[in-house]
Formats: structure tokens, C-alpha cells, sequence
């Protein structure tokens, strides 16, 4: 099994937003700098912070590509 985190970012929306747009849809992120602002600053996100997902063993291919369609459509909609 694996597990992991994906930070992204939209140009479009604040991170706080998109989070919102994503809880709205059922799927629960977390927004902000994540206890992590030297990585933000050096990956130019200290401003905007990301929007992370974590992905655990748990969690199904079916639900990771749920999620990955409904990021799509919030991303498209900004």
C-alpha cells in the first residue's frame, strides 16, 4: 500500500477558496502553509500557501480518481 501528499495551488483562487469549493463537494483538503512556511517560501507559495490532499492506504483508486475530477472541475470553475 501506499500513501502520500499532493500540495497544488490555482492562480485562479486562494487556497482557503478552493478548499471550500472542494468541502462543498465532498472531498476534505487541508489549506494554508501546513507548519511548512521555509518549503512555501522556497517553492514560491509563501504568499498564496497550497491546498494539500493525503492519501492513505485507505483510501480506493476509485475515491483518489474522484477527487482528482471534482480538483479538475473547482480548478476549471475558478
Amino acid at each position: 500500500a501506499q500513501a502520500g501528499v499532493l500540495s497544488v495551488r490555482s492562480g485562479a483562487m486562494g487556497c482557503e477558496e478552493l478548499a471550500e469549493a472542494l468541502a462543498r463537494r465532498g472531498v476534505c483538503t487541508r489549506a494554508g502553509l501546513h507548519c511548512a512556511p521555509l518549503a512555501h517560501e522556497g517553492a514560491g507559495t509563501l504568499e498564496s500557501g497550497t491546498v494539500r490532499f493525503s492519501v492513505s492506504p485507505f483510501n480506493t483508486p476509485q475515491e483518489v480518481k474522484t477527487a482528482a475530477g471534482i480538483l479538475a472541475r473547482c480548478l476549471r470553475a475558478g
